[in-house]
C-alpha cells in the first residue's frame, strides 16, 4: 500500500462519517460488526491491501476467505464477496487497517460507542482539532513524535513496552474472553515485531517483552475484577513457555556483560513485584518462581534475596510465603521450608505444581520428596475444593510427575498413604501399585470400595490374585456368583456357572475340596427352584445330569 499519511487522512474523512452514522452503537447489528471487525484486524487477517485512487482492494483470510472493494467517497457502495448485505465485518476490518496509519483504533472505538445522535461534520482538520485535547484523532506528526524507539537500556525498553501497550484495545480480553489465548498470542506477535535485529539481543527481548505482557495482563484483568476459568489460564501458559524458550536460547552462550543491567532491571522487577499489595497471586508467583529458577541463579542473590523476605516478616500474604519457601527450597535450607509450609496450608498443593516439576525432573529428589511429605496431610481437602474435572486433571498430572520407583526405594508407605489419599481419582495407579506391590488383601479391599464388575477386576489385577493368593479372590467370586444368579436370566445363569468352576479351581489348589462341596451344595439348595440355573449347572458338569 503506497499512499501517503497525509492523503490517507483526507480519504478516510468520508469513510468515517459514513461508518459513524451507519452503525449504531446501541444496535446488536452494529457492534457485531465493529467488534468481529475489529478481531480480524487484531489477528492480522487483512492481507493484499491496495490503494488507487479512490478505492481499495483488500483481502481477508475469515472463515471463508473474501476479497472486497471500499469506496472512499461512497463508503456504503462498497462491495465484498460475503453474503451480508450493507457494512460488513470484513470491511470494518480493512477501515480499521487503513485507520490504524493515522490514529488509534481502540479510540475510534470510543468515540464511536459515546457519540451522539447527530453525524460528526467538518473536515479531517476540524475534527483533528475538536478532538485533539481527547486523542481521538492525531495527525501523523504527532503519532510518529509521539511514538517511542526502542532505546538501549531496560529502562527504555519498559518505557516502549508502555507505549506499545497503549495501543492495544485490552477490553476485547473482557468483551471476547473466550479467546483470550489467542488475543494475547497476537499481542506478544506485535510486540516481537519490534524486536532488536541482533541475534543474541533477540532472545533478551523475547523474555522483556513476555515478563511485561504477564504481569501487566495480569494486573489489567485484576483491576477489572475478570475471573479467569481453567481454560483461559492458557494464555499465560503460553507467555511462560516463551519466557522459557527465550532463557533456553541466552542459556546456550554464556551471556555477554552488556546484558547485566537487562538482568538486574529483572531482578528488581522481581522484587517490586513481591513488594507489591496487588492479589492475584498464582501468575505473580509463577513468574516469580520462573525467574528465581532459571535466570537469577547466583547463591548470593539468592540469599539476599531470602534475607530480603525475612525483613518483612509481617507480610503474611499468599505469595510472600510461597516467595520466601522458593527462595528456602532453591537454597536447599529444608529446616526454613518446613516453617514456611506451615503458613501456607492447603494452598501449598495448589502451588506445588511448578516445584514438584522443576525439581523432579531436574532430579533434585529431597527438595520433592519434602513437598510430598507436606502434601500428603493436605492433599483431601485440596482435592475435595475441585470439581470432579478439575480433580482427574490434577490427580492424573500428580501422579505422572512423580519419580515412583524412587519414592518406593525411599517410602514405599509414603506412596501407599499418598494414592490412598487420592481416592478415587488415583484408583487406576493404586491398583497397580497394590498389585506390584503384592499387597493383594488391600487390592481386595479396594474393589469392594469402587465396585467394579469381576469381567472388569480380571483385567485390572483378579488373574495375578488368583495365582498368587487365591484364598483372597474367594469373597470377589463368591459375590459375582450370587450377582449373577440374581439377574435371572440365561445368560447370568451361564456367567454364574464361570465364576463357580473358578471357585472350584481355587479349592482344589488349596486343598480344601470339602469346603467346595459344602458351598456347592449350599448353592445348589438356596436356589433350587431356579430351573434354567440348575440345568447350566449340569451342562457345565458342577452336578450329574
Amino acid at each position: 500500500m503506497s499512499i501517503r499519511i497525509q492523503e490517507l487522512k483526507d480519504k478516510l474523512l468520508p469513510m468515517s462519517q459514513s461508518i459513524q452514522g451507519e452503525l449504531d452503537p446501541n444496535q446488536d447489528a452494529g457492534r457485531n460488526v465493529v467488534s468481529k471487525g475489529l478481531l480480524l484486524f487484531r489477528q492480522n487477517l487483512v492481507s493484499n491491501v491496495k490503494v488507487r485512487d479512490d478505492e481499495v482492494t483488500a483481502e481477508v483470510q475469515d472463515v471463508t476467505p473474501v476479497t472486497l472493494e471500499l469506496n472512499f467517497s461512497f463508503p456504503l457502495l462498497s462491495k465484498c464477496s460475503c453474503p451480508q448485505d450493507g457494512w460488513c465485518r470484513h470491511q470494518m476490518a480493512t477501515f480499521f487497517m487503513l485507520y490504524n496509519k493515522v490514529g488509534r483504533v481502540s479510540e475510534w472505538i470510543q468515540k464511536w460507542r459515546s457519540r451522539s445522535e447527530g453525524k460528526p461534520s467538518g473536515s479531517l482538520d476540524d475534527l483533528l482539532k475538536k478532538h485533539g485535547s481527547t486523542g481521538a484523532l492525531k495527525k501523523a506528526s504527532d503519532l510518529l513524535n509521539e511514538r517511542k524507539t526502542r532505546g538501549n537500556t531496560p529502562e527504555e525498553w519498559w518505557q516502549f513496552f508502555d507505549s506499545l501497550l497503549k495501543q492495544e484495545d485490552l477490553e476485547l480480553l473482557e468483551r471476547q474472553p473466550y479467546l483470550m489465548d489467542v488475543l494475547v498470542q497476537n499481542m506478544t506477535k506485535r510486540f516481537m515485531k519490534e524486536a532488536p535485529f541482533e541475534r543474541e539481543w533477540k532472545p533478551l527481548y523475547q523474555l522483556f517483552a513476555t515478563f511485561y505482557l504477564s504481569i501487566h495482563i495480569d494486573l489489567y484483568l485484576q483491576k477489572r475484577n475478570v475471573e479467569l476459568s481453567r481454560e483461559q489460564y492458557s494464555m499465560y501458559d503460553f507467555l511462560l513457555g516463551e519466557m522459557e524458550d527465550a532463557v533456553e536460547k541466552l542459556s546456550i552462550h554464556a551471556m555477554p556483560f552488556s546484558f547485566d543491567p537487562y538482568i538486574a532491571f529483572l531482578k528488581k522487577e522481581t522484587i517490586d513485584m513481591s513488594d507489591s499489595t496487588e492479589n492475584s497471586t498464582m501468575m505473580k508467583a509463577e513468574v516469580y518462581r520462573f525467574l528465581w529458577y532459571y535466570l537469577f541463579k547466583q547463591k548470593s542473590w539468592r540469599r539476599d534475596e531470602m534475607n530480603r523476605l525475612e525483613a518483612h516478616k509481617e507480610n503474611d500474604s499468599t505469595f510472600y510465603n510461597v516467595a520466601i519457601l522458593h527462595q528456602s527450597l532453591l537454597l536447599e535450607d529444608l529446616e526454613k521450608a518446613e516453617e514456611v509450609v506451615v503458613r501456607l496450608g492447603t494452598e501449598l498443593v495448589a502451588f506445588s505444581e511448578f516445584w514438584l516439576r522443576k525439581f523432579f525432573v531436574g532430579k533434585r529428589y529431597e527438595a520433592g520428596f519434602f513437598l510430598v511429605r507436606h502434601i500428603l496431610s493436605r492433599m483431601p481437602d485440596h482435592i475435595e475444593s475441585l470439581d470432579y474435572y478439575e480433580a482427574t486433571r490434577f490427580v492424573r498430572w500428580f501422579v505422572r510427575i512423580l519419580p515412583m520407583d524412587w519414592l518406593m526405594e525411599k517410602d514405599p508407605s509414603l506412596v501407599n498413604e499418598l494414592l490412598l489419599s487420592m481416592l478415587p481419582y488415583s484408583f487406576f495407579s493404586y491398583n497397580e501399585y497394590l498389585i506390584n506391590a503384592r499387597a493383594y488383601r488391600e487390592w481386595v479391599e479396594l474393589q469392594k470400595y469402587m465396585s467394579y464388575s469381576i469381567q472388569e477386576m480380571e483385567g485390572m489385577g483378579l488373574r495375578d490374585v488368583t495365582k498368587e493368593a487365591p484364598e483372597l479372590a474367594l469373597p470377589i467370586y463368591y459375590s459375582g456368583v450370587s450377582e449373577a444368579i440374581d439377574q435371572k436370566n440365561r445368560d447370568s445363569y451361564k456367567q454364574a456357572v464361570r465364576y463357580l468352576k473358578k471357585i472350584r479351581t481355587i479349592y482344589k489348589k488349596t486343598k480344601k475340596t470339602e469346603k467346595w462341596d459344602v458351598y456347592l451344595a449350599y448353592i445348589l439348595d438356596k436356589y433350587k427352584r431356579l430351573r434354567a440355573f440348575q440345568e447350566e449347572c449340569r451342562k457345565g458338569k458342577l452336578i450329574d445330569a
